[in-house]
């Protein structure tokens, strides 16, 4: 969303670029028939995603896709955002002893919002 010139993250925006992390660079659609393509704006999209996500844990996030148990090093925030990007079921992070996973992911995206659009110290 813009705003003064400004791009402000929501949430919601970043769930789209995890879900769509693997082919973002076909192109992102935010609304129905809206799809974002140009291809400065999709790595505009990938950069501040990977800060984002890098700043929310104690693992460096570089976007290198491989399966989930590679990133054990990485913060559980970091991980259950990974889980969304590589497409693992809420069922099988709870299989892997995740704990409120619908929490754990509203905070974590909360987390990387805030750091976005510059609310967080």
């Amino acid at each position: 969303m813009w705003d003064n010139d400004e791009y402000l993250y929501s949430s919601r925006v970043l769930r789209v670029i995890a879900e769509n992390y693997v082919t973002l660079y076909d192109g992102l659609s935010f609304r129905d028939g809206d799809l974002v393509s140009h291809p400065m704006s999709l790595a505009e999209f990938k950069a501040d995603f990977d800060m984002a996500l890098s700043h929310i844990g104690r693992g460096c996030w570089v976007g290198a896709i491989g399966e989930f148990k590679n990133y054990r090093q990485h913060g559980l925030h970091q991980r259950v955002i990974i889980a969304d990007i590589l497409g693992v079921p809420d069922g099988e992070l709870y299989r892997m002893n995740f704990h409120n996973i619908p929490r754990l992911k509203v905070v974590a995206y909360s987390r990387m919002r805030r750091y976005l659009n510059g609310e967080e110290d």
